[in-house]
């Protein structure tokens, strides 16, 4: 039996909009700020990224940002790349996340948890195990992103521009 891989259903624009609301549900869980809309940037990519799943797989949600990536520096090697070929990507899920009222946007440009109906809470078990570690990766970013600080010191921890 062949096994492939179906990048397509992993970028398809719901599947994107599933990842940031968990990283958004993480972040609001962790502090009382919003993540701002930049760091959706940031999040897809890492957590689509199925070469960060060794150092996110020795952590847990208590580990911390920069701890991680004091653990794991080679985790920022090719993230600018990474960073600049999902912006379509990252872009399409947040339309969709924003249209559907999954999330909403605030005029400080802040992403909160919307109005729409919610995924069930169990959508996440019915995935590929890729998408799942996904979705677990940008549920812990979300967590240790929203203890760090402002976005500037996320960006300037990983080394990457906006």
């Amino acid at each position: 039996m062949t096994v492939s891989y179906d990048l397509y259903a992993e970028t398809n624009p719901a599947f994107v909009s599933f990842l940031l609301y968990r990283f958004v549900k993480s972040f609001s869980a962790g502090t009382s700020n919003a993540p701002h809309i930049c760091l959706a940037y940031l999040a897809v990519p890492m957590a689509m990224s199925e070469r960060l799943e060794v150092g996110f797989a020795s952590t847990n949600a208590a580990t911390g940002f920069l701890a991680w990536l004091n653990r794991f520096p080679e985790s920022r090697v090719g993230l600018q790349r990474d960073v600049t070929h999902s912006k379509d990507v990252t872009a399409a899920g947040l339309r969709a996340a924003l249209h559907s009222q999954l999330l909403s946007m605030k005029f400080d440009g802040t992403l909160e948890i919307g109005i729409a109906k919610k995924p069930p809470e169990n959508a996440k078990g019915k995935l590929s195990s890729g998408a799942k570690n996904a979705v677990a990766r940008a549920e812990r970013l979300g967590g240790w992103m929203s203890k760090v600080g402002s976005p500037a010191l996320i960006f300037s921890a990983l080394e990457v521009t906006p």
